[in-house]
C-alpha cells in the first residue's frame, strides 16, 4: 500500500480463516488490531476470564495486536447497541495510540451497529458465507442490515463468487465496490517443493492401509453421504480417513447416513485435530476430497477453506461440483456426478497418485498465500480512498 498509515481494526477474528487471513498481514503502513468478540459462557468453555492475559491488548508482532473480548449474552443480536460499546472502546484506544486512518474490517452484519458506534474513517465488510442460512428466522432483518452495510461500506469483499454476485445484485449502487477474494492458503499449510508422492503419515494414520482418501472437517448435512458410501464401497481395499468430529445423535436423514458410512470397515473416522496438525494430514492423502452436497445452500454460498488448505499441500484433490470448485478446474478434477467423482479418484490412484498437477497447485498455493491475499483485501480500501 502506498497510502498513509491505517490503524485497522478487525472484528473479529472467531473463525479460523478470518484468524489466518490477518495474522499474515504484513503491510509496512498497517497497524492491525485482531478481535476475537464472543459472550461470556462461550468464553468460560474456552477457559477464558476477564483477567486472562488474552482479554487485554497484547502485542504479538511488530504492527499486530490482538485481544478477547468477553460480552454480555445477547450483545450481538438482541442489544447490539449496549452489547457493543466495549468493542467501540477498545477500538477506539487502539485508533489513538497508533494515528493515521481509521479502518474498520466487520466480518457480519450484525456489526452495522458497531460502524455508528466506532465511527470509522473507512468500513470493509468481510463476508464469509450468506449469514440469513444461520438465522433463519431473523433473515429479513439480516438482509436489511447487511445491505445497510454494504451501501455504506468503502469496500465489500466476499470469499465466494456466488455471494459477491449476488451482493452486486442485492445493492447495484455499491456493484463497482464489492469484491470476489477468495480465501489464501496459510504459510503453515504450504509445503517447500511440489508433493507427487504422499508425504510422511501422521502416527494414526501410518498403519492404515493406502490409498488414503482423505476428507477434512465437519461431519455434518452439507456432506454428500450416500457419496462418501459409494467411494468407500468403491474402493475396499483403500482407507477413507476423515479428520473431523463425529456428530451427535438426531433423527435426521443425514445423520443416519453418516452412521451408516462412518460404520464401514474402511472408514476411520479420526475426530478433530488442531490446525498446526492438518497440513500433514492433507500432504500425506494420496487423494483429498471434497464431497459436497452440489445443492446445499452452505456449500453455494460458500468458499471451502479445502481449495486453499489442499492446494498447500499439493496432492491431488477431488470435489463435487459447487460453484467455487468450478473456478479451479485446471488445477483439480471437479465431478458433476458421482460416477465421475470415483472415477476421477481410481485414475488418480491408477496412476501412483499423482495427477500431474501438483506443480501448478503449488504455484498457485505460494502466489495467493494469505499474507498475499490479506494485503489485496485491505488494498480495496485503499482503492476507495
Amino acid at each position: 500500500m502506498t497510502s498513509d498509515r491505517l490503524s485497522l481494526a478487525v472484528a473479529d477474528v472467531s473463525w479460523f480463516t478470518t484468524e489466518n487471513l490477518f495474522r499474515e498481514l504484513d503491510e509496512p503502513d498497517v497497524s492491525l488490531l485482531a478481535l476475537r468478540c464472543l459472550d461470556y459462557r462461550n468464553g468460560w468453555r474456552k477457559g477464558l476470564r476477564p483477567w486472562s492475559p488474552s482479554c487485554r491488548t497484547h502485542r504479538q508482532a511488530e504492527r499486530r495486536w490482538a485481544r478477547d473480548m468477553l460480552l454480555p449474552p445477547g450483545w450481538m443480536k438482541r442489544f447490539p447497541r449496549i452489547g457493543m460499546r466495549p468493542i467501540a472502546r477498545t477500538i477506539e484506544r487502539f485508533w489513538t495510540r497508533r494515528g493515521g486512518r481509521r479502518g474498520l474490517v466487520v466480518t457480519y452484519p450484525h456489526y452495522r451497529h458497531l460502524v455508528d458506534l466506532a465511527r470509522p474513517d473507512a468500513t470493509l465488510y468481510y463476508n464469509l458465507d450468506d449469514y440469513t442460512l444461520y438465522w433463519p428466522d431473523h433473515a429479513d432483518e439480516l438482509r436489511a442490515l447487511e445491505r445497510d452495510l454494504v451501501s455504506r461500506s468503502a469496500s465489500t469483499v466476499c470469499v465466494a463468487l456466488e455471494q459477491a454476485e449476488a451482493l452486486r445484485r442485492e445493492v447495484p449502487a455499491a456493484a463497482s465496490r464489492i469484491h470476489h477474494i477468495a480465501h489464501g492458503t496459510p504459510a503453515m499449510f504450504l509445503t517447500r517443493e511440489p508433493l507427487d508422492r504422499p508425504g510422511p503419515p501422521p502416527d494414526d494414520v501410518a498403519r492404515l492401509p493406502r490409498p488414503l482418501l482423505g476428507y477434512v472437517g465437519s461431519l455434518e448435512d452439507r456432506l454428500d453421504w450416500p457419496l462418501l458410501e459409494t467411494i468407500a464401497m468403491a474402493f475396499p481395499t483403500a482407507s477413507i480417513v476423515v479428520v473431523g468430529r463425529p456428530p451427535g445423535p438426531g433423527a435426521e436423514a443425514w445423520r443416519k447416513a453418516c452412521a451408516r458410512t462412518i460404520a464401514l470397515p474402511n472408514v476411520h473416522v479420526l475426530g478433530w485435530r488442531r490446525q498446526h496438525e492438518l497440513p500433514a494430514y492433507y500432504q500425506t492423502f494420496d487423494v483429498n476430497l471434497i464431497p459436497y452436497l452440489v445443492d446445499h445452500p452452505f456449500n453455494r454460498a460458500c468458499s471451502p477453506t479445502k481449495i486453499m488448505d489442499g492446494m498447500g499441500a499439493t496432492r491431488p484433490l477431488v470435489s463435487t461440483a459447487v460453484p467455487e470448485c468450478r473456478l479451479y478446474t485446471d488445477l483439480f478434477d471437479v465431478a458433476e456426478t458421482h460416477d465421475a467423482f470415483v472415477e476421477a479418484v481410481r485414475r488418480i490412484v491408477e496412476q501412483g497418485s499423482d495427477d500431474g498437477r501438483a506443480g501448478l497447485r503449488h504455484a498457485h498455493a505460494a502466489a495467493n498465500l494469505c499474507s498475499a491475499v490479506a494485503s489485496r483485501v485491505v488494498a480495496t480500501l485503499e482503492a476507495s480512498a
